[in-house]
């Protein structure tokens, strides 16, 4: 009898969260002195994280702060990068933090 607690998860069955197919672009701002701002289209999205495609070169361990509309706002963390196809590397994110931003009155 085979032991089910020594089994490898492989492929899909490691994600937590199931993970949606998305085609939706978003632009990265780059901070420092080579600020530059990058075009990027999710490739797939989940309650978790999610997995993109862009030519903007993110090391593995940055944070990432996303703001999809004036009041959403996530902050993850590049968990993968992998090799560039077409000059587009694909990055895989955790999100740490969802939330709205805070509103101001006058």
């Amino acid at each position: 009898m085979e032991n089910i607690l020594t089994q490898q998860k492989t492929g899909a069955e490691q994600r937590r969260h199931p993970r949606t197919v998305v085609g939706a672009t978003f632009d990265i701002s780059m901070q420092g002195p080579a600020a530059a701002k990058c075009r990027a289209t999710i490739t797939d999205l989940s309650e978790g994280g999610m997995t993109f495609r862009t030519d903007a070169e993110l090391e593995k361990g940055m944070t990432l702060h996303l703001r999809l509309n004036p009041a959403l706002q996530i902050r993850g963390e590049v968990r993968s990068v992998l090799g560039a196809v077409g000059g587009q590397r694909r990055y895989g994110v955790r999100f740490h933090k969802i939330g709205l931003a805070p509103t101001t009155t006058n």
